[in-house]
């Protein structure tokens, strides 16, 4: 009888699971069709943190950038015109994954449009891959085209060059991480080891860690409980985690458990977008701040003792929340 009730059990299971996938089986596997494109190729590289001179020139003691969620293709020429402009003393900017809405030429052309003439265009760039710079299938791959056009340094975790990476400034060290590229359990381990070790090398710097999928989810029905399992425990190291992926805002602060041979520090998670595309924030009475609907970004500014974090709204540059971590 017990044999009888577990072949049910498993045939059930097997069903419902079958079911979930002809249902899900386009939004997790199918990629879109690719839409043509007519008009005289732009060729562009990216300034990235790869190149020696750039990085040198960065080295100083006040640093300020921008740093922007998702974009999925949706902001103008004039938008990214209003940025430079509204901040003509940044010396870079960053972005945290889904720049492009699919990795296909059409949409890369529309990167750059939007970019020639801003003045954003000629500054360097920190970027990661988002989700959406992943082709979909039973194994998401990025396309090599990605890394030539973002010739990112290469001192990531070995599977990640180029990917998963770090900077170094005198008073800053930002690290990016691909979460979309992690397929393997051991994919998980080896990029969260890293993390936790380029985290504890970063010495007195600020840290920042920038990554596609959040931590802490903040959009209904988007939960990521991988990314907890991964990187809660190695995020204590951080001063500030800021993610993207659930097209809101929400700042929340957590306090780890103190360590008796440690001062425990708290990490602050941000969650951004900088797209049209949005979505409610879950509620969670720990947000310290929150925004949906509007897009945003995050302007930074650095200096010897003090990391200033600036939330703007992205179109007229209402200032959302502010945030600073001192020494």
């Amino acid at each position: 009888m017990k044999k009888i009730i577990g072949w049910i059990i498993g045939l059930c299971l097997l069903a419902g699971g079958a079911t979930v996938c002809a249902i899900r089986w386009q939004a997790w596997f199918g990629n879109p069709p690719e839409p043509e494109y007519n008009e005289p190729i732009i060729a562009h590289q990216f300034t990235t943190m790869d190149n020696d001179s750039v990085l040198h020139a960065l080295q100083c003691d006040t640093l300020s950038f921008l740093l922007l969620g998702d974009i999925h293709n949706s902001l103008t020429n004039t938008e990214m015109s209003l940025l430079s402009e509204r901040h003509p003393d940044i010396q870079f900017w960053a972005q945290t994954g889904d720049w492009m809405e699919r990795p296909y030429l059409y949409y890369e052309q529309m990167m750059y449009q939007s970019l020639l003439g801003t003045g954003l265009d000629t500054l360097p760039v920190v970027a990661v891959p988002g989700n959406h710079e992943h082709l979909k299938g039973l194994v998401k791959t990025l396309p090599e085209h990605w890394q030539e056009i973002f010739p990112n340094p290469q001192n990531g975790p070995a599977r990640f060059l180029g990917t998963s990476y770090y900077v170094d400034f005198p008073h800053l060290r930002l690290i990016a991480v691909d979460t979309d590229g992690l397929n393997r359990v051991s994919d998980y381990t080896q990029v969260a080891f890293w993390l936790k070790k380029t985290l504890r090398e970063a010495g007195k710097k600020f840290t920042v860690v920038m990554m596609h999928h959040p931590v802490y989810s903040t959009a209904e029905g988007r939960s990521n409980p991988l990314m907890w399992l991964a990187f809660h425990s190695a995020m204590r190291e951080a001063d500030v985690v800021v993610s993207g992926h659930d097209h809101n805002y929400a700042r929340r602060t957590e306090h780890y458990k103190a360590r008796f041979w440690k001062k425990e520090e708290p990490t602050i998670f941000i969650a951004t977008n900088a797209s049209n595309k949005k979505y409610p924030v879950k509620e969670n009475n720990k947000y310290e701040a929150s925004l949906a609907g509007e897009p945003v970004y995050e302007y930074i500014l650095v200096t010897p003792d003090t990391l200033y974090i600036y939330t703007r709204n992205l179109i007229s540059g209402e200032l959302i929340d502010e945030v600073k971590v001192s020494r």
